[in-house]
């Protein structure tokens, strides 16, 4: 026999397929996985394989996201992802784990993360942010490199949309002459 709590979950499974986020009539994000199940409760979506996730700007720019599994939660509009490489105006963002609430439309990264871009370097243990605004700080054990120079601070903000940052909060930095 059986037991009851060891029964997979019912829903169906969609191979290959695209799952999108909609406004209106206006398409936020896009999510393309080799298996999408929606459990027959309709309360959570799960994808393994995921080849690209895309959130949309307003000037036609875009967010993209890869990662080897997500979760969404429906009730909470929330989408959790696993093993992330991003894609961050040009430059590469890594991590373990990333939650993106869809409906405020906030970024939030509670593992360490690194970000490359051009010849900045960038480590931290947390990420906040808003996909929308392309606004976003980084920060706890912050390390920053560019070119041969260090750089300490509480917080690193980047501005996507300008292509600028700041480095904020008791900031120490290394020059290389």
């Amino acid at each position: 026999a059986v037991e009851e709590g060891l029964l997979p979950p019912q829903g169906v499974t969609f191979l290959e397929g695209r799952y999108e986020g909609w406004e209106g009539t206006k398409r936020i994000w896009s999510l393309e996985a080799e298996e999408i199940f929606r459990t027959a409760d309709g309360r959570r979506i799960s994808f393994q394989g995921i080849k690209e996730i895309r959130f949309f700007q307003e000037d036609g720019r875009a967010l993209f996201v890869r990662a080897d599994q997500a979760v969404l939660d429906l009730k909470r509009n929330v989408l959790t992802l696993d093993r992330v490489e991003g894609e961050l105006n040009g430059g590469e963002l890594l991590t373990d784990k990333m939650e993106l609430n869809l409906e405020a439309k906030t970024i939030k990264c509670s593992q360490p993360l690194s970000l490359v871009k051009e010849e900045l370097q960038l480590e931290a243990k947390q990420m906040e942010g808003n996909f929308q605004t392309e606004e976003y700080r980084f920060f706890e054990d912050l390390a920053v490199v560019q070119k041969n120079h260090r750089f300490w601070g509480r917080s690193f903000d980047y501005y996507a949309k300008e292509d600028r940052f700041e480095i904020q909060g008791a900031v120490e930095v290394e020059l290389q002459l």
